[in-house]
């Protein structure tokens, strides 16, 4: 295949990818908790770097062929909501959950009571603090170290850990996050305080993101230009070629 050719159908490729990112992102701007994926630029240019190499080394991979999204970590805003079993971190570190599949972590703060009377989150898993956690009760009050009084008895603390910089974590879904390496243990926290009635909103910018929407469509359309005009020519040079 033409490497010019190669180079504009990767570069459409890596647009469609880009694409499906940033629509997640801007479908995710109002979730609590949610933070953002992003395009590793580096990783574009080594691609490049390879394509530059194609003539000497066949099997290296095309422009744009490996491009690699990583996950921004960084604080959305704190929001008060008022709500009694809203809580938001204000600092690193997150909150351990117990799901079907194990442990999991996330930022999203929107607890709630279930019919028994334990502490979980909007999709039901049970909010760890050295177990589950019961606020079966009237009035439940949590202080900035995590710790759960209901009608004033003690009912735990809520597990507030976190994990080695750069984080290597998976998005499992759901606002929750896993370590890559399973054999990775995190730690407690003591710095980051709790703040009951507020949520951590989602860290997506969307005018940011609409901006890179707008980049990317222009960016696909003119991939798809150069792979229109390199098949008029071939089918061109075909037609010509075959008169004569």
């Amino acid at each position: 295949m033409n490497s010019g050719l190669y180079a504009a159908l990767s570069g459409n490729l890596a647009a469609m990818r880009r694409l499906d990112v940033i629509s997640n992102n801007l479908a995710n701007a109002n979730t609590a908790g949610f933070k953002g994926d992003r395009l590793q630029f580096e990783s574009v240019l080594a691609s490049s770097k390879s394509q530059s190499q194609a003539a000497a080394s066949p099997n290296d991979s095309p422009v744009f062929s490996s491009e690699i999204f990583f996950t921004d970590y960084s604080p959305g805003p704190l929001k008060q909501t008022g709500n009694t079993l809203d809580v938001a971190l204000d600092g690193d570190g997150f909150f351990v959950v117990n799901t079907p599949q194990g442990r999991a972590y996330t930022r999203q703060g929107n607890f709630r009571m279930d019919s028994a009377g334990r502490l979980v989150t909007s999709e039901g898993y049970e909010v760890q603090g050295g177990g589950p956690i019961t606020v079966n009760g009237g009035r439940v009050d949590i202080d900035a170290k995590g710790a759960i009084l209901v009608d004033g008895t003690p009912a735990g603390t809520l597990d507030i850990v976190d994990f080695q910089k750069p984080y290597a974590l998976q998005k499992l879904g759901e606002g929750l996050f896993i370590p890559a390496n399973p054999q990775e243990t995190p730690v407690n926290v003591t710095t980051t305080t709790v703040q009951q009635g507020a949520l951590e909103g989602s860290n997506v910018n969307v005018v940011a993101e609409m901006v890179r929407m707008i980049e990317t469509t222009r960016y696909f359309e003119s991939c798809q230009k150069v792979v229109r005009s390199y098949d008029d020519i071939t089918g061109k040079a075909a037609n010509d070629l075959g008169r004569v």
